[in-house]
């Protein structure tokens, strides 16, 4: 069932589903390396979901604990797609300097093929098109006689199309779509054909465009591939509105927003908000255009602060690569120079010397540029960690900080607490004293709520106006006096003399860990229905998961 699972995985959705169902049904005798496969589809399953919450810890456990390295190498390589989408860049190039160093310790042939894919599109994320190339053109010495070239065919179109300039009659299109169709791969030739679509209404044929979008849509649909469901309706509201139908795009862009309350695919909303801001403007809503334009902007920044992000991480780990790579040729120089210092001791005692000298000055110039470029890395590191504008955690970094100090609480039997702090009215502030006036409300909350918490509180901006707020060692009591302190705290507060009138307040929301459990994914669930319950009573208030649920 675990090897007929792993085969089908991609074609057969159904089928595999009903497998997993079966392989987690209580009494079904597995060895260690069976339970391993399983918890592998497990992870799988919530990368292919989205659910990455779930989906990291399973296949981090077993890329770094399992006894099989090609067990180990599929883990690693799907892992390196999670670790690129959570913003953990650094780390998802030093697993990938690891995979790649194992590629010829793996003895199945279609492991080694699966870990170059991955290598390939984590390079053609970070824009690196030469070594993404470069693996997609190895998968073809792995790959078996008679296999489908669909797979290398689409990681060298995502490395052709690294610097998003490709255009639509490239061979790479029809070949990578033939091919995969060929194979039975519907999945990766909607890959394909979506960015056919998108770059077809991009260069003026967007009724081309939209005749190719109808005729794969059933086919995206029946998957359930989620990124792929958005991308196909973000694409047919592009596609509509250059076709010049304003309304029917309008619908299509907002149904894609409808699919993700949550953010998770903000970076495939360039073209949902660019459409929306183009059909309110040319129906004359300025307000509404303008709104959407801004999200438009924003999300169009993020994407090339992610780019440039991903090329830094990228070029960090290549220089810690070479780094280290320096220490041992260093060492062996040393060793090679102590060697020639014993022969020279005997024949010319000054000459020696100065050999000595010189060695020395090597060696301190590079401990010197080495010293240099470990604090450069840390600089850089603090800066990928920090918000912009308020200094405390971002999203990404306050996630992996509070699920350490979440492993620490349960493995010392030890209470914590999770609160969402969410600004009450805050558009209102926005559209009545301007973004800059918003920007200090949020600036001066969080310096209000520093001086209320400890040192050990983990502190994050999860995004806009909402923060959160990992206490440990913290009794639900004890954190809700803490959150009632900042909520009173907050209602003194003036933000400066221009606007005296200017009130500001916020509802909370929080859960402990008495109640709901450690997991972090669980917390912030009922910390976000508290604090919607909190919108709902009223605002400017603090609700608590109470007993039970």
């Amino acid at each position: 069932m675990l090897k007929q699972a792993y085969a089908i995985r991609t074609r057969d959705r159904g089928r595999f589903l009903q497998l997993l169902d079966r392989l987690h049904r209580p009494g079904l005798v597995m060895t260690p390396e069976d339970r391993w496969r399983l918890r592998y589809l497990d992870g799988w399953e919530g990368s292919f979901t989205g659910d990455y919450a779930s989906a990291e810890p399973l296949l981090r456990d077993v890329a770094d604990h399992a006894s099989d390295i090609d067990l180990r190498s599929l883990a690693a390589g799907t892992l390196l797609n999670i670790l690129a989408i959570s913003h953990h860049y650094l780390e998802a190039f030093e697993r990938a300097d690891r995979l790649a160093a194992d590629i010829p310790r793996i003895r199945d042939r279609k492991v080694a093929y699966m870990a170059l894919s991955q290598l390939s599109q984590l390079m053609a994320s970070a824009g690196q098109s030469g070594p993404a190339a470069t693996y997609a053109r190895q998968m073809v010495q792995y790959a078996e006689p008679g296999q489908s070239m669909c797979r290398p065919y689409v990681y060298l179109f995502g490395a052709k199309v690294a610097d998003d300039t490709l255009p639509p009659t490239d061979p790479i299109f029809r070949q990578a779509i033939d091919a995969c169709t060929a194979a039975g791969e519907p999945m990766f030739a909607d890959t394909v054909e979506l960015d056919l679509a998108r770059r077809l209404a991009e260069t003026g044929d967007a009724r081309a465009a939209l005749a190719l979008l109808k005729r794969i849509a059933p086919t995206v649909n029946a998957q359930g591939f989620q990124a792929h469901v958005y991308v196909l309706r973000s694409t047919y509201g592009y596609a509509y509105w250059k076709n010049g139908d304003a309304a029917v795009a309008r619908r299509w862009a907002q149904s894609a927003l409808a699919m993700d309350p949550k953010g998770n695919f903000e970076g495939l909303s360039e073209n949902v908000y660019k459409v929306l801001y183009e059909v309110a403007h040319q129906a004359g809503n300025d307000r509404t255009a303008l709104d959407y334009y801004r999200r438009y902007r924003d999300v169009k920044a993020r994407s090339v602060s992610d780019t440039q992000a991903m090329a830094l991480a990228y070029h960090t780990a290549q220089q810690q690569l070479s780094a280290h790579r320096l220490q041992v040729e260093s060492l062996s120089r040393k060793n090679g120079m102590l060697e020639l210092q014993q022969a020279l001791d005997r024949k010319q005692i000054q000459a020696s010397r100065l050999q000595l000298l010189l060695l020395v000055s090597v060696l301190v110039s590079v401990g010197i540029w080495l010293v240099r470029t470990k604090r450069s890395q840390q600089r850089f590191r603090k800066l990928a960690r920090r918000d912009g504008l308020t200094g405390i955690l971002n999203h990404p970094h306050f996630i992996s900080e509070s699920e350490a100090a979440l492993r620490y609480a349960e493995k010392s039997s030890r209470s914590a607490c999770l609160a969402l702090i969410d600004l009450d009215h805050f558009k209102q502030i926005n559209d009545s004293y301007g973004h800059a006036t918003g920007d200090a409300a949020i600036v001066r909350t969080v310096a209000l709520c520093r001086d209320h918490l400890r040192s050990i509180d983990i502190f994050g901006r999860l995004g806009g106006e909402e923060f959160g707020l990992l206490l440990p060692d913290c009794t639900l009591d004890e954190g809700v006096a803490i959150l009632n302190r900042i909520r009173l705290a907050l209602a003194d507060l003036t933000l400066d003399e221009r606007h005296p009138d200017l009130a500001i307040s916020a509802s909370f929301g929080i859960a402990s860990t008495a109640t709901c459990g450690y997991r972090l994914a669980e917390l912030m669930a009922r910390a976000d229905a508290a604090l919607y319950q909190a919108k709902r009573a009223g605002r400017n208030r603090v609700e608590s998961v109470a007993e039970g649920g």
